[in-house]
C-alpha cells in the first residue's frame, strides 16, 4: 500500500524539542522524507503497524499528532503540485 504521513510534534517544551528529531528520524526508516514533516512511500502492513507502534512510544498523545492517509496503490492518488514538482521516487535506481 501506498502511503502519505504527517505530523505535528510540539516543540514548545524542551521534551518536544527532543521528540521531534527521533520522530523525524523512525520515518526516515520506513518512509521518503517528502517536504518538513510529511513523508510518503510504499510500506506493507506489517512495516506500517510496526512504523505506528513506534512512532506511538516517541510521542506525547496530549501534545502531538500524526496522520496517516493510506492507498491502495499509488495510482490511486492524484497528485498536484504547485511550484517545483517534487516527486519523491523518482529518484529511485
Amino acid at each position: 500500500m501506498y502511503i502519505i504521513l504527517v505530523y505535528d510534534i510540539s516543540t514548545v517544551t524542551s521534551s518536544g524539542r527532543k521528540r521531534l528529531p527521533k520522530v523525524m528520524k523512525k520515518c526516515r526508516q520506513y518512509l521518503r522524507h517528502t517536504q518538513k514533516s510529511v513523508f510518503e512511500g510504499e510500506i506493507t502492513e506489517a512495516k506500517l503497524y510496526a512504523l505506528k507502534q513506534e512512532i506511538a512510544k516517541l510521542i506525547d498523545d496530549k501534545e502531538d499528532y500524526v496522520v496517516v492517509y493510506q492507498l491502495p496503490q499509488k495510482t490511486v492518488l492524484n497528485r498536484e503540485n504547485i511550484g517545483i514538482d517534487f516527486d519523491p521516487t523518482e529518484r529511485i535506481i
